[in-house]
């Protein structure tokens, strides 16, 4: 039953459900129970909102200035922003902690990978690898001029480092013949290293050269020309490290080669080489004991046949190992090529990253002339320099896409609303650019979510707060009664968006969690926009349109031909504007459709029974999927595809899976922990330096009890005829360890260097010196990474002097280790899990341990992902909860969170990955804003649950619809990015979160709530659908009006006439039925009280100050009429219509009478 408005407050709940906003507590005593608690708090805010619009609509013209003034201001703020592109502070999570530190990321590495053009293509042939061949020899020998500087690869490889030698010509030679350090399968073959320097001429013999390189005879040939020279150490350096006759006994690629050696083994030979026999356990380098590359590393695609042997691969890898900044900084410090220039590290790091700059670039080069000449094979080149400036480059906005997004935004909100919506997107946008501003304010730096993604979906975010104002707008609400009424759902709607991005941030990834507490403002600052400066803006229109502009002409016209109330007044007739009035309006043809067919089929019985069982069988289908989610993390998703870099982690994930990592001792007794750490070093695959460091030590002692047993030394003294080794290891042995007394004598036939296994404690840092200095190539090939870095010692038998100076304690060790076939995110975590917990096993022991190296960078925060992801959905939910508790009563709130959590299921449809967290807080937000509006016009509406879900739709689901259709458009742009991670995961999340949002608002939710849906807010005692009408409130004795005096003096003092004459009531309902709306006409007999309503004066409210005559005016109740120079006085005619109506048996009527010609 429809109710008149008695007193300008709405007797029932019947067409919007925000109507129950005006309710007063005190009208209601007596009338309705409910939630009064939540009823009160909503009426304060409501309150609170009311005055707001109330100030912006006095002063809408002052605050549009000043918001414009803000907005420009903070978005000055985009000047000072930082843009993040280093991949290692964009993924790997800052920290002070020891396993984190920069400086312990040791080298860096350039690679090289070959595969096929035809994934088919079996690389097993000598083409194939003369062609790798080939192209490595080429761009290893790019160089790179700065700072008046020619820097070549010589100059940042790493290389075996070699002892010093008294003759200053032969160290040179062998520093020369130190090739760099580059895993290749070519060190399988002859002919691998001949381009790894330039020809080298020692004057001894025939000109030498990397493809006729035979250190042992050249040996022999320097023995012939210097005699006066310890070649027994030289001999011994050369056993040790492995160097025997170079790569002279190697195959040849091609048997036919003028140059191939007699010695190869396929020399002038027809047999088809075997390759992959040759590559089966990795190929050995030119030290063969240290330069020994894992089969695993440089060969990938794999298949191998029942002996174990290579016969097939569709990869080949080649590593060139660069000095990491910090390392090259210390390698040339000091050195004359650089004194004239103020070399630093800045500038160390500007050098390397040139390099690898242009090998890249000459990679890439030589890659696209090779497959425009129809080559068989791809070449495809890594490094993280290359990656920086790939994102360096990328992070740059695209203004052209910006704008093209934005003004389709712009006409989609012109075609679904009105012009105001296209101006209110612009608005958004430019909140967007302020609130980017503010970030960079307040220190968060920009990175590539920033510019791609953050805008775009902000933006399409907002506009279904804007739609919900635009809607209510068109009803011609003021802005008090405007933001009164959607005031509420905007600030809980920017409350729970702010508080599920800021709870997405808990996830250790920082470009992730930058991007959520950048949205988390951006959010606030859309929510500021919409309360303060859209609302301006429909004032300044209701201005205009009162004032006729031309362009608000027509919407003036329209208005007035909507207002009809018995009123000739158009300002009075809005002013005085009714719940059955706002029903009267236009409807869209969303609410219209909603109406007429969507709730009509919707509670239809059969429609209920399909429609339970479909979510149910989608719920289930969800959930059993999501038992078999899987953890999905690659690298190459967050890197531009069609590049080398993206290619190249493709291939490397699907071909190597191979990755390097060290594991790190801090914190302590090193000589006293030897039993510890042996252990721990048996876990290593390569070269421990604990272990190279005790080998060489009992090398020394051996050397030292065979000349002792020659006689070739004492206990006092060595002989001319002792070798070098021994008489450095007599000094060894009369070493003390003590500070005060370093050196005795007798101690040296008493004791060993090595004992049972452990080196002397006491003397142990004086053997550190002497190791790392006499055995470089060893110390070197270990890459222990000694800190501090052990002294410098050199010594011959022809100095007498014992002492041996003691390095500093070790405070940081580290040894290498290797990891194959990792080629899932799964098996990478579980790894890492095995890791973590064989180095808590020897923390527990006393052994300060923990692991580092690029895996546990980029994987390290998966270890605990789950932990992570859970605290982040329950911090989501009591977030979300809290606001939603102002609002509702918490007691109502499970119904929306089991049909939240059952929209959530979706997400079970994608693997889980590094963006998971950020996808589920934006999942979370676009399903649950739509669930939560459209159960608060539920629970405010009244009657049965029918209904009320029938009238929540009918209010709520144009800004359902036209919200997401917006955030759709928004983020369409998505799908354009070169970025894997942002088409197939950010914008296909959105598709399906847009999609199931829709679904579940318009479909499955309403049926939940019709079948199972709470109380609403307020229950009726008397009636079921209604509150029953209260009594007219007591008239105030006011003062009449001026123009009243003289006709109050010829009357008396009588204030009411009585009459009674025929008044004729008109009644319109708007419901919709089958015959379309119906019109009740009802003659009777009433009688007439006619009550003459005088304004009470506030001169303090209207004085000489007040610029608008009009609005005085209305204070004081005149309202100047133009067709009269009389004052015209509003009347209240009270009527009681004798005979019973069907509809309406009460009714208030408003008109105004000229107050001297009517009575």
């Amino acid at each position: 039953m429809r109710k008149f408005e008695f007193g300008g407050v709405p007797a029932d709940q019947t067409c919007a459900p925000s109507a129950t906003e005006k309710i007063d507590a005190s009208v209601l005593q007596g009338k309705a129970g409910g939630d009064r608690g939540v009823l009160w708090v909503r009426g304060r805010i409501q309150r609170q909102l009311r005055a707001l619009g109330g100030i912006l609509d006095t002063h809408a013209g002052k605050f549009l200035f000043v918001s414009v003034l803000a907005i420009t201001t903070f978005s000055v703020g985009l000047k000072s922003m930082t843009f993040h592109s280093d991949i290692e502070l964009l993924w790997a999570e800052p920290s002070t902690a020891p396993e984190t530190l920069p400086a312990e990321m040791l080298s860096t590495h350039q690679m090289v990978v070959q595969t096929g053009v035809d994934p088919d293509v079996d690389l097993l042939h000598p083409h194939g690898l003369l062609e790798h061949l080939e192209l490595v020899q080429k761009a290893t020998q790019v160089t790179v001029t700065m700072f008046d500087i020619t820097w070549r690869l010589k100059d940042f490889c790493q290389s075996p480092s070699i002892p010093n030698f008294d003759a200053h010509y032969i160290e040179q030679m062998f520093e020369n013949m130190m090739p760099c350090s580059i895993v290749t399968p070519l060190d399988c073959f002859w002919k691998a290293l001949n381009y790894w320097g330039p020809i080298i001429q020692y004057g001894i013999g025939n000109q030498v050269k990397w493809t006729n390189l035979n250190p042992s005879e050249l040996i022999s040939q320097i023995k012939q020309k210097e005699i006066q020279f310890d070649y027994h150490s030289l001999e011994d350096f050369l056993k040790r490290a492995g160097i025997t006759t170079g790569y002279q006994e190697k195959p040849c690629l091609n048997p036919r080669d003028s140059e191939c050696p007699t010695t190869a083994p396929n020399h002038n030979s027809t047999q088809p080489l075997d390759i992959g026999a040759e590559l089966t356990s990795g190929c050995y380098g030119f030290a063969a004991k240290y330069m020994h590359w894992p089969e695993d590393l440089i060969v990938g695609g794999v298949q191998k046949n029942k002996s174990g042997h290579i016969k097939e691969a569709k990869a080949l890898q080649t590593v060139v190992q660069l000095m990491g900044e910090h390392e090259l900084y210390e390698f040339w410090s000091g050195h004359y090529k650089v004194h004239h220039i103020g070399w630093n590290k800045d500038k160390a790091a500007l050098v390397l990253n040139a390099w690898q700059k242009k090998f890249a670039d000459e990679v890439n080069r030589l890659s696209v002339s090779k497959s425009s000449s129809s080559s068989s094979y791809l070449f495809l080149t890594f490094s993280t320099a290359n990656v920086n400036k790939l994102l360096r480059e990328a992070s740059k906005s695209d203004l052209m896409k910006l704008g093209i997004v934005l003004g389709v935004a712009c006409v989609y909100g012109w075609v679904a609303n009105s012009g105001i919506a296209a101006l209110g997107i612009l608005v958004l946008a430019s909140s967007a650019a302020a609130a980017l501003g503010a970030c960079s304010l307040i220190g968060l730096p920009m990175n590539l979510l920033s510019t791609h993604v953050l805008p775009f979906i902000t933006v399409g975010l907002a506009m279904r707060e804007m739609f919900l104002i635009l809607s209510a707008h068109i009803k011609d609400l003021s802005p008090p009664e405007l933001l009164q009424r959607t005031g509420p759902s905007v600030m809980s709607a920017a409350l729970m968006n702010a508080g599920a991005f800021s709870a997405a941030a808990v996830l250790p990834i920082p470009a992730l969690r930058v991007f959520c507490l950048q949205c988390a403002v951006m959010v606030v600052f859309h929510g500021a926009t919409l309360l303060v400066v859209f609302p301006s803006l429909l004032a300044l229109q209701q201005r205009c349109r009162k004032a006729n502009v031309p362009c608000f002409r027509s919407e003036a016209k329209n208005a007035a031909s909507r207002t009809n109330n018995n009123n000739p007044d158009v300002e009075h007739g809005t002013n005085l504007l009714t719940a059955e009035l706002i029903c009267q309006q236009k409807k869209s043809l969303i609410s219209w459709f909603v109406t007429r067919y969507l709730t009509s089929m919707l509670f239809k019985p059969f429609v209920k029974v399909v429609l339970c069982l479909t979510y149910a069988v989608l719920i289930i289908f969800c959930v059993f999927n999501g038992l078999k989610l899987e953890l999905d993390v690659r690298l190459s998703s967050f890197l531009p595809r069609n590049t080398q870099e993206y290619k190249y982690l493709e291939a490397q994930n699907k071909f190597f899976g191979f990755y390097n990592f060290y594991l790190v001792t801090t914190e302590l007794e090193y000589p006293l922990n030897q039993p510890l750490l042996i252990p721990m070093g048996g876990l290593n695959m390569n070269d421990f330096w604990l272990a190279n460091f005790r080998d060489y030590l009992v090398d020394l002692q051996q050397e030292f009890d065979q000349s002792r047993s020659n006689n070739c030394l004492n206990r006092e003294k060595w002989f001319a005829n002792a070798t070098e080794k021994a008489v450095l290891a007599f000094k060894l042995l009369a070493q003390t360890g003590v500070v005060e007394f370093p050196v005795d004598k007798s101690q040296i036939f008493k004791k060993r260097l090595v004992n049972n296994g452990i080196i002397d404690p006491k003397a142990f840092y004086n053997y550190l010196s002497v190791w790392n200095s006499n055995d470089q190539m060893s110390y070197s090939s270990s890459q222990a990474n000694l800190t501090p870095k052990p002294f410098q010692f050199y010594t011959s038998k022809a100095e007498f002097d014992l002492r041996i100076p003691k390095s500093q304690p070790l405070v940081y060790t580290q040894m290498p280790f290797y990891l194959k076939n990792l080629k899932n995110t799964r098996d990478i975590v579980t790894t890492l899990e095995q890791i973590k917990d064989i180095c808590e096993e020897f923390n527990n022991k006393g052994l300060k341990n923990y692991p580092i190296g690029l895996i546990f960078a980029y994987f390290n925060q998966f270890l605990l992902l789950d932990r992570f992801l859970g605290a982040q959905f329950l911090l989501t939910f009591l977030g979300a909860a809290m606001v939603a508790c102002f609002l509702v009563q918490w007691t109502k709130l499970w119904c929306p969170l089991f049909s939240t959590l059952a929209c959530m299921s979706l997400m079970c449809l994608m693997n889980v990955n590094a963006l998971s967290g950020t996808i589920g807080a934006l999942h979370f937000i676009i399903i649950s804003r739509n669930v939560f509006l459209i159960l608060t016009g539920f629970l405010s509406a009244l009657g049965n649950r029918e209904r009320r879900v029938r009238m929540s739709l009918e209010v709520y689901s144009e800004s359902v619809l036209k919200g997401d259709l917006g955030l759709l458009i928004c983020a369409s742009v998505l799908a354009t990015s070169q970025f894997e991670f942002i088409h197939n995961h950010l914008f296909l999340l959105v598709v399906l979160a847009v999609g199931g949002s829709m679904v579940n608002s318009l479909l499955f939710f309403p049926l939940l709530l019709a079948l199972i849906g709470p109380k609403a807010e307020l229950q009726p005692i008397e009636h079921s659908d209604r509150i029953s009408t209260p009594p007219p409130p007591t008239p105030l004795p006011l003062r009449p009006p001026q123009g009243l005096l003289p006709f109050l003096s010829l009357h008396g003092a009588a204030r009411r006439i009585v009459v009674e004459p025929q008044v004729t009531v008109e009644y319109s309902s708007p419901e919709s039925s089958s015959s379309g709306p119906y019109t009740t006409k009802v003659t009777a007999t009433a009688n007439i009280k006619v009550e003459v309503v005088a304004p009470v004066y506030r001169p303090s409210k209207c004085s000489s100050k007040c610029h608008r005559s009009s609005k005085c005016d209305r204070k004081k109740g005149i309202i100047k009429n133009p067709n009269s120079s009389v004052a015209v006085v509003k009347i209240r005619i009270v009527v009681t219509v004798t005979q019973r109506l069907n509809r309406a048996p009460v009714a208030s009527i408003f008109f105004s009478l000229p107050c001297k010609d009517s009575l």
